[in-house]
């Protein structure tokens, strides 16, 4: 059971780094997609993400599976130094 729940948190931050990808810093995420936003690395390996209503909120699903709110700004529409691109899958949400 602990292999299997390594093997599970190795394939989440394998997925996240290549969902993750450097860009330039003056390109920005229109706030009609919701699942694409600049992250900073804060929380670490993530598996999912998408914008909260009135793309003011984003969030995200962490290494444990459990949805969480980013509450301090680890997530934006606008690259900058630091940040890196990540796309959410889109798919439905059980929350």
């Amino acid at each position: 059971m602990q292999k299997l729940m390594m093997l599970g948190i190795v394939l989440v931050a394998v997925l996240t780094l290549v969902a993750m990808q450097n860009v330039r810093a003056d390109v920005e995420v229109p706030k009609s997609n919701f699942y694409a936003a600049f992250y900073d690395g804060h929380y670490g390996a993530i598996s999912d993400g998408y914008w909260g209503r009135h793309a003011e909120f984003f969030w995200f699903k962490d290494g444990t599976g459990t949805w969480r709110r980013d509450d301090g700004g680890h997530f934006k529409h606008q690259s900058g130094d630091g940040y890196n691109l990540f796309h959410g899958s889109g798919a439905p949400r059980a929350h």
